[in-house]
């Protein structure tokens, strides 16, 4: 017997959020705990937008777009959603970037990047380092004097390489300390 998804509506909503992509479910969330009562619609059986997976027939898992949740963001979760959902998130051990330019494994803090960028990409220590402390020192809400492409190319001139590793997707996720 089919399921019947409509299983269980109520007749009227305080609230109706369309779509449970992260900013959906994050919405319905917060206002749901604020006692309205909200339906959430979603024309996916699966959950969740861009922020999914799905598993082919006897291979791997394959992340559709967000490929990770920053482990520094436990707080918020929990501020947001719950502790079960917090105390859940994993953070990587390390990650592999395979690409025509660089394969290569990374634990996906300073450290271990600097240690790449010299080793491997030959950059001196000190440039590594002038370069993430103005990258952390930037604020990107107000000042925006200088692009992504003027950072790199000051402190990294020529070397798409370096900016491919640095700004690869999973770069952002998965307690990135960069």
């Amino acid at each position: 017997m089919p399921k019947d998804f409509l299983a269980g509506v109520l007749p009227e909503y305080d609230v109706v959020v369309i779509g449970s992509g992260l900013a959906g479910m994050t919405a319905a969330n917060i206002l749901g705990r604020a006692g309205h009562r909200v339906l959430l619609l979603e024309q996916h059986y699966k959950l969740g937008g861009l922020a999914t997976w799905f598993k082919r027939p006897g291979s791997h898992t394959f992340d559709i777009s967000l490929h990770g949740f920053p482990f520094g963001m436990i707080k918020s979760c929990r501020r947001y959603w719950n502790e079960e959902i917090a105390s859940n998130i994993v953070q990587l051990k390390n990650i592999r970037f395979d690409n025509p330019m660089f394969s290569l494994t990374t634990t996906f803090n300073r450290e271990d990047f600097t240690k790449l960028l010299t080793d491997r990409f030959g950059l001196k220590e000190e440039k590594v380092k002038d370069f993430f402390d103005t990258a952390r020192g930037m604020n990107f809400y107000d000042d925006q004097s200088m692009t992504t492409r003027e950072l790199f190319e000051k402190f990294f001139p020529g070397r798409e390489d370096v900016v491919r590793l640095l700004m690869e997707p999973i770069t952002y996720a998965n307690g990135s300390t960069l």
